[in-house]
């Protein structure tokens, strides 16, 4: 019986080591996954950025060089890599191409990796990947326009509504005091001061419905603070004046990506410093 368990135990580490293997390759292909889809989602997002904004549908129309307007074909549509082959350049007219393009597919597969890393196989992931998305396209929009498309709000409101059936450990009373403890104060200063778009009141009203009021309350924090930071850096510079406005849909976008990935352990960090 002694000798059956000996022989037993070296099966069992090989075992136990397999499965570990297996789950690490598991990983490693579930974040190379996510990062080329966030490539492809980025790549979309380029079409809303620019079409949106000019009343043109995202569904229909091949895309076209904004210098010329030759119809761009899919081998020069590849997220990231056409713009390499091509050198940032229009293959019809030459004309160059905004790094921006590359910019947004990249930062999309990123906030997509930093999501399967943060959350692993889960529902969260999938959730905090479409609030991703949405909130790179509400950053260059608005800094583009300096206005937020109500499109983008009720498809973070959608969001909300998945997350109170798909994960239940942020209550609904969490959900509904993150709705309207940052929403409420900023529409009020937006009415009586013009300090707020409301465009970026109504992203916070949604976006605290899908991360609960403590995550709400962290996002507006850093937000305003990053905001500032940035604002003094560029009246430094010159770059702007104490007078001309600023768009903060995309420093929201920043905060609230942090809040919905480390939101609850920043937070819980912080409490933890008065015992709370």
């Amino acid at each position: 019986m002694e000798q059956d368990k000996r022989g037993r135990m070296p099966s069992l580490l090989h075992a136990s080591a397999r499965g570990r293997n297996r789950m690490q390759l598991i990983l490693v292909v579930s974040y190379i996954f996510l990062f080329v889809l966030g490539l492809i989602i980025g790549s979309f997002l380029n079409v809303c950025i620019y079409r949106i904004p000019r009343g043109v549908s995202v569904a229909s129309g091949r895309s076209v060089c904004p210098g010329c307007g030759s119809m761009i074909h899919g081998y020069d549509n590849i997220p990231v890599l056409s713009y390499l082959l091509l050198r940032g350049k229009c293959r019809s007219c030459g004309a160059r191409i905004s790094p921006r393009y590359p910019l947004v597919e990249l930062l999309t597969a990123g906030c997509f990796l930093l999501c399967g890393v943060r959350y692993g196989i889960s529902i969260e992931t999938v959730l905090f990947c479409a609030f991703s998305a949405v909130l790179v396209a509400v950053a260059f929009i608005d800094i583009d326009t300096q206005e937020i498309p109500d499109r983008f709000h009720f498809i973070i409101l959608g969001l909300g509504i998945a997350a109170l059936f798909l994960v239940p450990e942020v209550g609904w009373i969490s959900r509904l005091v993150g709705a309207a403890c940052i929403s409420v104060p900023m529409l009020v200063i937006a009415l009586a001061t013009d300090g707020f778009g409301i465009g970026d009141v109504k992203l916070m009203a949604v976006s605290g419905f899908l991360l609960g009021w403590k995550n709400i309350v962290f996002a507006a924090l850093a937000g305003a603070v990053l905001a500032a930071v940035c604002a003094l850096v560029l009246i430094a510079l010159k770059r702007k004046t104490k007078k001309d406005k600023i768009a903060f849909g995309p420093y929201l976008a920043i905060a609230l990506f942090t809040a919905a990935l480390f939101g609850d352990t920043i937070v819980s960090a912080y409490l933890s410093l008065f015992s709370l």
